[in-house]
C-alpha cells in the first residue's frame, strides 16, 4: 500500500490567514500535492480550496474577509437569552455558498484526487463525524463546512436532518487521528496556537462576561489541541516501539517468523497493518492574535506573511 500525504488544519477563526500563508509556500512554492485534507473550523473552509488548488482565492479570502463577511451581531441580550447563539452566521453560510456551492467550483472539487474531511460534533450524539465530497451530498457536505465553523455560543448550531451540528473543535481542534485513519504516512500540521513554551501569560483581569467566555474557550482550545499533538506522537512511538521489539528479537534472540507470531499470539495488536507517521508542524512562535473572532483584514495579511515565512523556516531546518 502506498503512502500517503496529508495535510492537516487545526481551527482558530481568524487565525486561518497563518494557514493559507503556509499553504502558499507548501503548494505554490514546494508543488506539493496532498492525497488528503483533514481540516477543524477554519481548517474546514481551507480545505476544499487546497483540494482544488485553488490558493490564489484561498490567499484572496483571508487577505480581504472582514467581520461583517462572516458574523452579524445580535446586539439585543434580551433576544439572545431565548436564542442559540450570541451572532448570526448567516453571512458566513452566504460566503460558503458563494466560494464553494458554485458549480464549476465545486465540479472541480468532486474531481480532485485530494480527498477532504471536515469535522463537525453532533450535538445529540456528541461524537466527531467528517464531511466528505464523495460521501456527502453537495448540501450536506456545505452545511458540514459551516457546521464545522459555527462555535458553540459564538454562533448557532446548524441542522442537518434532525441533528445539529457545531465546530469540530469542540472535540477535536487539529484532526490528525483521521488522517492516520484514513492512511497517511506522512502528516503536515497546520496549528494556529504556538506550543505551550511559547504561550505568554495574559497580563491583564478578566472582567466581563464575554472576555471571560472567549478566555476560557481558548484556554479550553489549547488543551485540546496539545491532546491532539501528543495522541499522533504517541502512536507513531507505540508502532516504532513495536517494530523495535520484533527486530531484536529476530537478530538477538534468533527467533523464527512462526516464533515470533507464537510469542505474540493471543495479544491483540492494535497497530495491525499500521505504518509509522512522520508528523511535520508548523506553527507560530507567538500568539497571533487576541481573539480569533476578529476579522481585520490587515493584521490577516500579516498573518498570511507569517504563516509563509514559518513554513519556508520549518522546511529549511529540514523538519519537513
Amino acid at each position: 500500500m502506498a503512502g500517503k500525504r496529508a495535510l492537516v488544519l487545526s481551527g482558530g477563526g481568524a487565525k486561518g490567514a497563518f494557514t493559507a500563508g503556509a499553504v502558499k509556500y507548501l503548494m505554490v512554492e514546494l508543488g506539493l500535492h496532498f492525497d488528503l485534507v483533514v481540516g477543524t473550523s477554519t481548517g474546514a473552509l481551507i480545505a476544499p480550496l487546497v483540494a482544488t488548488r485553488d490558493v490564489a482565492n484561498l490567499i484572496h479570502f483571508y487577505e480581504n474577509v472582514e467581520d461583517r463577511d462572516i458574523l452579524k451581531d445580535r446586539p439585543d441580550l434580551l433576544a439572545f437569552l431565548f436564542s442559540d447563539a450570541l451572532n448570526d452566521s448567516k453571512p458566513l453560510e452566504r460566503l460558503i455558498h458563494t466560494f464553494f456551492g458554485n458549480r464549476r467550483r465545486y465540479e472541480r472539487l468532486i474531481r480532485s484526487s485530494t480527498e477532504i474531511f471536515v469535522t463537525v460534533v453532533n450535538m445529540q450524539t456528541g461524537e466527531i463525524e467528517y464531511g466528505n465530497q464523495h460521501r456527502d451530498s453537495k448540501p450536506a457536505l456545505l452545511k458540514k463546512i459551516l457546521a464545522s465553523a459555527c462555535v458553540p455560543v459564538m454562533m448557532p448550531p446548524v441542522k442537518i436532518g434532525t441533528d445539529q451540528y457545531v465546530d469540530g473543535g469542540v472535540k477535536e481542534i487539529a484532526p490528525l487521528s483521521k488522517a492516520i485513519d484514513e492512511g497517511a504516512t506522512h502528516i503536515v500540521s497546520v496549528i494556529l496556537s504556538p506550543d505551550a513554551l511559547h504561550r505568554e501569560p495574559v497580563r491583564k483581569e478578566f472582567t466581563g462576561s464575554m472576555e471571560i467566555l472567549k478566555r476560557t474557550l481558548a484556554l479550553l482550545t489549547d488543551e485540546i489541541v496539545d491532546n491532539d499533538l501528543k495522541i499522533a506522537t504517541v502512536y507513531s512511538e507505540a508502532i516504532r516501539y513495536l517494530n523495535q521489539i520484533k527486530a531484536h528479537a529476530k537478530k538477538e534472540l534468533g527467533l523464527t517468523g512462526p516464533q515470533m507470531r507464537k510469542l505474540f499470539r493471543g495479544l491483540e495488536n492494535p497497530f495491525e497493518g499500521k505504518r509509522i507517521v512522520g508528523i511535520t508542524t508548523i506553527r507560530p512562535d507567538e500568539e497571533l492574535m487576541e481573539s480569533s473572532l476578529s476579522f481585520d483584514p490587515d493584521q490577516m495579511r500579516e498573518m498570511v506573511d507569517k504563516g509563509y515565512k514559518k513554513a519556508k523556516a520549518v522546511v529549511s531546518q529540514g523538519k519537513g
